[in-house]
């Protein structure tokens, strides 16, 4: 009787291990079959990306005129908001990249968030504006700190600008939104020995004339560099813009990736890189309250302005002068992260 119910029991066993090899051999071909799908999925998405409609196409068959350019970099000015609810952001000096959202509204309405991953984990980096002021909100190092300032006070302070050699709306001409204002001085375009066109302006300040260098390439007119100098010729900010898509409903492309530079007037180069995929006037998520200046409880609070003018009477560091564009990035060396 041992031995039938020692059998019964092996066959029962056998039954059971069987059964759980089944069951273990169709999960694995459904979490196969599930990946397959993923991979092919993002493979398409990749590759929709790419798709030739989506390439800028060449406007210009020969060198285009100033006048040319012009038209064609002002098709910008029918772009009132530009938006990515998905952005990437690195820096060789971060040790993993951060996910976030962006989102520019004409005129001064701005918006970007970033954090490690998840929301989950909090923000890192929040940088803002609206008609009134700007922020930037930072996580490292320690203290948290949120900087900000008036627009109208910053664009009339005479001291040395620092944290911040600009406002985030600066970031909008990073990311292309670009226009040549016939009021302004304009030269160019000039042949550069990289085949591309280079074209100046002189914007009107407070502080002074700032000086715009736009690295264009001319068949197609896609800004590839973008590099602003304040009044004493000193480097303020410098993008560099690679992997354009076009944008049908305006007719121009726009940068998919941009590296950005900021140089304070003291304190070392802000640097750090951008992937985005940007739609054009185009409203994705609720706007309430989202261009409003976060809440500062618990945050060291820096008024950038008042900043300025407390080290206003401090011995200036000599200015860096700057060489014109050239194509070259940074070093690791000489540059920090914001939210380093």
């Amino acid at each position: 009787m041992k031995d039938y119910h020692g059998r019964a029991s092996n066959i029962l066993n056998a039954h059971r291990r069987e059964d759980i090899g089944r069951e273990f051999y169709w999960a694995a071909t459904i979490v196969s079959m599930m990946f397959t799908i993923f991979v092919a999925g993002g493979a398409t998405c990749a590759r929709r990306r790419d798709l030739a409609e989506f390439a800028p196409p060449v406007v210009f068959k020969s060198s285009p005129t100033l006048e040319e350019i012009t038209a064609q970099l002002n098709k910008s000015q029918a772009i009132q908001r530009l938006e990515s609810p998905v952005i990437t952001i690195s820096s060789p000096e971060l040790i993993a990249k951060l996910q976030g959202n962006l989102v520019w509204q004409s005129p001064s309405n701005f918006r970007l968030q970033a954090y490690p991953g998840t929301r989950l984990m909090g923000t890192v980096l929040d940088a803002g504006s609206n008609s009134d002021v700007f922020w930037l909100q930072t996580q490292m190092p320690p203290p948290p700190t949120i900087y900000y300032a008036r627009h109208d006070e910053f664009e009339s302070q005479v001291g040395p600008r620092l944290h911040l050699p600009v406002s985030p709306l600066w970031l909008k001409e990073a990311f292309g939104v670009i226009a040549l204002d016939p009021a302004m001085r304009h030269d160019g375009p000039v042949m550069r020995a990289d085949g591309n066109v280079q074209v100046q302006s002189w914007i009107p300040t407070q502080r002074g004339p700032y000086r715009r260098v736009l690295v264009i390439e001319p068949q197609r007119c896609v800004v590839i560099q973008t590099v602003l100098y304040d009044a004493q010729e000193k480097l303020v900010a410098h993008a560099f813009q690679s992997d354009h898509k076009y944008h049908a409903s305006v007719g121009m492309s726009l940068p998919r990736k941009v590296q950005i530079e900021m140089q304070p007037d003291k304190g070392p180069v802000i640097a750090f890189t951008v992937d985005v995929e940007a739609t054009i006037n185009q409203t994705v998520g609720n706007d309430e309250q989202r261009f409003t200046m976060p809440d500062t409880s618990g945050l060291s609070i820096v008024n950038l302005v008042q900043a300025s003018t407390m080290t206003a009477a401090l011995p200036a560091i000599p200015p860096a002068y700057s060489r014109e564009p050239s194509g070259s990035y940074p070093s690791a060396s000489e540059r920090r992260t914001i939210y380093r």
